[in-house]
């Protein structure tokens, strides 16, 4: 059995076209999305019917909850940028018909496979942070009312992570479409694609995170061309990904 997970999508068309190309090519068995389609980029409306049409299961993301939210004002927090995300996440939200908030509405809070267990930040919240530093006794806890699955995969931060643990591991696939690195100082996002396809070899899982760039130019075109707020601005933030890192990496 192959299943492929992937999310943070974030309206990215260009990256998602690829990184489902790059599926096609390992014939999964099973995908799973664990959410984040629509909010911040150029392509939501576009993103969420691409989603919705391979009929696999789709876990809520918090940026999939807030653009069910009604409209609200900026919320100052001294981060970088804050008012253009803002400013994109709202107009983001308001590309999408009844209907289609409706499919962002059938999106569930986790979904487990064959001894898998999928979310977006945690199986408790949508915006709880599970990286290399959350505490071994948090973790614990989750378990204890989730479930004791030999895997557990969450999305949410956009960094790849493969955590071992006693008796499991918790990974992170990264960004479909946001995924970031810091350069001369500032943050950039990425012209590639991560996920992570897992086979089952008959009593583990073996883990492969694939990464896949596409083309640059595209991607910015897009962006300018969509009548979003701050595009240019957007467009600048993509750039070619490092081509220091492998296209797959197992684990």
């Amino acid at each position: 059995m192959r299943v492929a997970v992937f999310g943070n999508v974030h309206g990215n068309l260009p990256a998602l076209t690829a990184a489902l190309a790059d599926m096609d090519l390992h014939s999964p068995d099973v995908r799973v999305c664990l959410g984040d389609v629509t909010m911040g980029g150029a392509g939501p409306r576009e993103c969420l019917q691409v989603v919705s049409a391979l009929g696999c299961p789709v876990v809520s993301g918090n940026a999939d909850r807030q653009t069910l939210e009604a409209p609200q004002p900026l919320q100052p927090r001294s981060f970088p940028d804050e008012q253009e995300i803002h400013d994109i996440g709202q107009w983001s939200a308001a590309q999408l018909t009844e209907t289609e908030r409706d499919t962002l509405r059938s999106f569930v809070p986790t979904v487990e496979l064959e001894d898998l267990l999928c979310f977006h930040g945690s199986p408790a919240r949508d915006d709880e942070v599970l990286d290399a530093g959350t505490p071994a006794e948090r973790l614990k806890e989750l378990r204890a009312e989730y479930g004791q699955q030999s895997i557990w995969i969450g999305g949410h931060t956009h960094q790849p992570l493969l955590r071992s643990l006693d008796g499991w591991r918790l990974l992170n696939p990264g960004s479909v479409g946001l995924p970031f690195e810091k350069r001369g100082g500032k943050y950039v996002n990425l012209a590639r694609a991560e996920y992570l396809l897992l086979d089952w070899t008959g009593g583990d899982w073996a883990v492969t995170f694939r990464r896949v760039p596409y083309p640059l130019a595209p991607l910015r075109e897009g962006i300018l061309a969509s009548g979003m707020p701050h595009a240019r601005w957007l467009a600048a933030e993509r750039v070619e990904a490092s081509p220091r890192y492998p296209a797959a990496a197992s684990a």
